[in-house]
């Protein structure tokens, strides 16, 4: 039999994953600090679209640190033992 798993399930486990992992490594960043590690937030800042009726002004940062990095590849780990 053909094992199909679906995409949505490895989706909800990496959002899970990295969320997780980042929450960790804030929490425990001063104890450990390599898990707190990473980059400055990477991600749209300030985009602005002006249709003269709706005005949208929006922005999304992501802020990765060694933790979320770990808790993706936990959740990947997870969806190919399913």
């Amino acid at each position: 039999m053909k094992n199909y798993k679906n995409p949505w399930i490895l989706i909800l486990l990496i959002i899970t994953g990295v969320v997780l992992g980042t929450l960790i490594g804030n929490a425990l960043g001063k104890t450990i600090p390599l898990l707190s590690y990473g980059p400055e937030p990477m991600g749209l800042k300030n985009l602005e679209v002006n249709l003269n009726i709706i005005y949208f002004h929006v922005t999304l940062l992501v802020h990765i640190n060694v933790a979320s990095l770990i808790g993706l590849l936990l959740a990947v780990l997870i969806f190919n033992r399913l």
